[in-house]
This record gives C-alpha cells, structure tokens and sequence, in this order.
C-alpha cells in the first residue's frame, strides 16, 4: 500500500471516530470546530511518523490493516480481592452496623463479614466468624453451600437484602460477589499506530449512555489543555495506542466506548519500551497493576517475536532515578505526563539484547482543529481560540456579552458591536434595551417601563418631569404633581408636609390648623406686660 492510499485511509478513520465520538455526547465543544484541514494534516503527520512502527507491526498475522492496529486475543484470571469485598459487605449492612451500635451485635457482624471476605483457607481456621453468622442469621449458612448464597442469605434474614430490580443492594451485592470469585477474562487486545484512536484514546464528556474512562485527554474536554496531547501522541514516531472494549465487534466502540487504554512508545530494534498509566473504567487506580501486568507481558512477546529477540526483559518504575533517563516528552508536547509520577504506576522494560539505547522521545506538538497549525495547549492556536461567549445578536463570538432585553421582552447576550449599535441603557434601573424602546426625558434615556412609572405631567405648566423632581400638591379637591418650579405658590402643612392651596388655613389630608394670635394688656406692679393669650 501506498503512503498516499495511508494517508486517505488514516483520514477516513479519523472521519468516522469523530463522528462516532460525537454520537452518544451532549458536550460538542472543539467536535464542531474539526476542519478538512486538521484532518488531513493530523492523517498525513501522523502516516509518515509511524511508518517505522507500521513496517513491524505489519509482519504480526494479527495484523488488521484497516485498523492499522494488531488484535491480540488474551486471556487473564482475575483474583478475588478480600479488601475490597470488604468494603462493599461494610456499605451494605451499614444501616445494622448503625443499629447495634458497638454492642455484641456489632463484634459479630464485624466477624462476620470478616468471615465472607476470606479465602477458602482462612475461612476453615476461622471458627468465630462462623459462630458469628449462626448468631445473627441461623438459617443463612450450610455446608457446600456457595459463599455468595450465604451472604445473600444473611442479608436477607438481617433485613438489608432489597430484591427490587436495579436496587442498590442488587447492585453491590453483584460487585461483592464479583470481588470474592475468581474468573477467567477472554479479551481482544487492540495494539494500534491509528491516529483515530489515539485522537479518542479518552471516551467523550458528557455521555448520554453514561460516564466511562473519561480525563484530562478526552476529546472534547474543556476543563484542562491536556487533550492537545491526543495529537502529540499522534505525531510521534514511538507512541501507540493499546485498549480494550466491551464488544470488539461493534466498530463505533473503538472510538467512544474504551474500557482500558495505556499509552506504550517503543523505537523498532531498540529494545526499549515505555508502558505509561492504566486508565479503565474505575478510574485507572483499582485493578490496574494486574491488567497493566498482563498487557505489558503480552506487547513484549510481540514485539519480541516481530523482532526475532528473545523475550527476556528487565522492567522497572519509569519514575524511578534508575530508569527516568530512559524517556522524556518534547519540549513542543502538551499532553499529561503520567510516567513520571509513581502513584501511576509506569514502567521501563529494556529487553536483555539492548546496549545502551537511546532514550525515548515522546510526543510532539498538537494540531489546531481549526487551521491544523502546531500548538502546545488546548486544541485552538491563538488566532482560532473560541471566545467565552456567543453574541445571540450577530451570532459571533465575544470576550464579553451583555445581557439586554430584545423586542420581544427576552434577556439576550449580545456582543460589545451590537450592543452600542442597537441598544441603549435605561439610565433609571441600568437595563439595555433596543434605541425604539427608549424615551429621551431632559437628557436622560429612560426605558418605557420607567417612563411610565416615573414621570409625571405637572399639573401647572403641563412639562413632562421625572417623579423624584416633583411633589404632590392637593389642588381644590384634587392631588396632581407640580414641579419644584411653581411649589412656591403653595401652602405647605408643617403637621403632614402636604403642600395645598386651601386659603381658609386648614389643611386638606391631616386638618391641622394654625393657631391664631391676640394680644392683651394686664397691670403688674405698675409696670405693663404684654402676654400672649391663647
């Protein structure tokens, strides 16, 4: 096959995992920006950077070239893990241990599910914890009987048990018994150079079939700049993609419904391999050791076998001062470095035939999704970075909007162009409305609502005044507004502060009335004082 018939089928993957991501999303951020341009660009960059990797994968018989990955078929035993079982059994008979509150109650339910979360071993030594079920649930235990019968049994007569379809008993009562049972996992591994896999290798935000091994690399995730790394990866001449999904069948799933994926670089003939962090769907912490243990040793038997080496590797911590050196990201890659940090658990293998090889460079810098141009955060380059908003008006975005009020009585956000070209502020209650809407009153823009509230005719000169400008003057046997220019020509009551014109001295709203004077001439003494009579 041609570079140039790689190239199309790299776009046309690229194509159809974008439209498969956008699916099942109601999160459509940086989905609706993809341009031909970044297509073809990521398609092209990333055909040519892994030809190395493709000429060595291509001589593996699980080859899938239309994946441009190999499929590995699996198969690992899951162990019982007795700490987390615990932990469940503790969640569902909480509302017991509430009840008994440290009494003797509560040390035999301790025991007991001490009991339920041991090994068959420890389960035959350990005769209290038994006692303990026979104390609190008589009927609940027999002999051969399944340990998983035996707790639902014992919930059932302690009265946790709810057998409601998709209760949360049914529930944790599945992952209890999924935790103390070992299994046998038949799994098709996908080993992929495809850059629609690696542009997806985190599932979509905002899912309507709900979350699933979600991060800082989905695709259209705005909380972090991280997802620039998908490109990275992409161009890169060591990076590949190795995940698994639920239905290997359903093609839709390989670019929206991953239930693992690890990042993996490795360098044709160096012998140096770099597994970074388990990510499932727990989250990348619970169960990752074992399933990255099993997929590490699975992707260096193939690789061995490819190269014709023996398969004897020596591995370590990749955060570790023996073996950091051995990798490192470009100084243009934006994508989250997880192998360098130990609570992630990434691993160095160098094979027993390497000699000193060179170190692994990792990543390189991501693409706009508008114009295709390199960038190191995020998925815009400066020029295409969407603005925090959307202008309801023009349809543009805008680093600010403004809420107005449009015709029809609605709050819009318009831009900063469209708000000083259609719409003018109320300068009474500072809402913008469109420059129709709008009452011009002795210099001051006031919003019909306004004008109509507050504002009055004066009842005298007939000129139109804002209410706060005016007083209420009770003319004859009615109350009108006059301006503060003729309330000269008022009496003004000092009982009630009514302004009127009543001439008789009585006012109008409160009755008060002045007192009149007179006055009177008393002898004192021979001398005269004049007093005021009342």
């Amino acid at each position: 096959m041609s570079m140039e018939e790689i190239v199309a089928r790299a776009e046309q993957n690229i194509r159809n995992a974008i439209a498969d991501y956008d699916r099942h999303t109601t999160q459509h951020t940086v989905l609706e920006d993809i341009t031909d341009e970044f297509i073809h660009k990521l398609a092209e960059d990333s055909s040519y950077a892994k030809q190395g990797l493709r000429e060595l994968f291509s001589k593996s018989p699980a080859w899938h070239p239309e994946l441009d990955a190999i499929v590995i078929n699996g198969n690992r035993t899951k162990e019982p893990n007795y700490e987390r079982a615990y932990h469940i059994a503790c969640d569902i008979v909480d509302d017991k241990f509430r009840e008994f509150d440290l009494d003797d109650r509560w040390y035999q339910l301790r025991d007991a599910i001490s009991w339920f979360c041991s090994s068959s071993e420890e389960q035959a030594s350990d005769a209290g914890g038994l006692q303990a079920i026979r104390f609190l649930a008589p009927k609940a235990y027999a002999p051969g009987k399944k340990v998983s019968r035996v707790f639902r049994a014992f919930c059932n007569e302690l009265g946790v048990a709810d057998e409601t379809a998709g209760s949360d008993f049914q529930r944790l009562f599945a992952m209890f018994a999924d935790e103390i049972n070992s299994k046998k996992i038949d799994f098709k591994l996908f080993v992929s150079i495809n850059p629609a896999h690696l542009l997806t290798m985190s599932n979509p935000k905002e899912d309507v079939r709900g979350k699933c091994l979600t991060s800082c690399h989905s695709l259209n995730s705005t909380e972090y700049s991280y997802n620039n790394g998908c490109c990275g990866y992409a161009r890169d001449a060591v990076s590949f993609i190795v995940f698994t999904v639920d239905d290997p069948n359903n093609p839709e799933l390989l670019n929206n419904r991953k239930t693992s994926r690890q990042i993996f670089a490795y360098r044709p003939g160096s012998g140096l391999l770099l597994q970074s962090r388990m990510y499932n769907t727990s989250g990348g912490v619970y169960g990752a050791a074992e399933e990255s243990s099993v997929y590490r040793d699975l992707i260096q038997r193939e690789i061995s076998d490819l190269e014709g080496a023996d398969n004897l590797w020596t591995t370590g911590p990749s955060y570790s001062s023996k073996y950091e050196d051995y990798v490192y990201a470009d100084r243009d890659f934006g994508g989250y470095q997880d192998w360098i940090y130990g609570e992630f658990d990434g691993h160095i293998s160098i094979r027993s035939d390497a000699d000193h090889p060179e170190p692994l460079c990792i990543g390189e810098a991501g693409l706009c999704v508008v114009c295709g141009g390199p960038i190191n955060s995020n998925m815009y380059c400066d020029k295409h970075m969407p603005m925090p908003y959307h202008c309801d008006l023009c349809g543009e975005g805008c680093e600010e909007a403004y809420e107005v009020l449009n015709a029809n009585g609605q709050w819009i956000r318009v831009c900063n162009n469209c708000l000083r070209e259609h719409y003018v502020q109320c300068q009474y209650c500072g809402t913008w409305h469109l420059q129709s809407e709008i009452v011009v009153l002795n210099g001051q823009n006031l919003c019909r609502e306004c004008h109509e509230r507050h504002t009055r005719t004066c009842a005298i000169c007939g000129t139109l005044h804002m209410k706060n400008q005016m007083v209420r003057v009770v003319i004859g046997d009615r109350v009108e507004w006059v301006c503060a220019e003729h309330t000269s020509r008022f009496k003004v009551c000092p009982s009630c502060g009514m302004y009127h014109d009543h001439n008789d001295g009585a006012c109008p709203v409160c009755g008060y009335k002045a007192p009149t004077f007179t006055l009177t001439k008393q002898e004192v003494s021979d001398d005269e004082l004049w007093t005021l009579a009342f």
